[in-house]
């Protein structure tokens, strides 16, 4: 199963101001370095992240400190 798993928080620590209001959006290089919540499925049994040659992951920025995390 592929499955994409999106998390949106605010850390106003990542705010920023913008005249423009436009968010900024990075690849998965920058989620090593920031904190995000911790995910768990309940009841699991068995789970992995499938290896890629390159990280199926972005990251968007909002002026606000919203964060939107997508992982595939």
């Amino acid at each position: 199963m592929t499955l994409y798993l999106r998390h949106y928080w605010k850390d106003e620590r990542l705010s920023f101001p913008s005249i423009t209001n436009k968010s900024m959006t990075f690849d998965g290089r920058l989620v090593k370095k920031i904190w995000v919540p911790d995910v768990f499925f309940v009841h699991s049994k068995r789970s992995f992240i499938h290896d890629t040659t390159t990280d199926n992951i972005m990251l968007r920025v909002f002026p606000d400190g919203h964060v939107l995390y997508s992982m595939r």
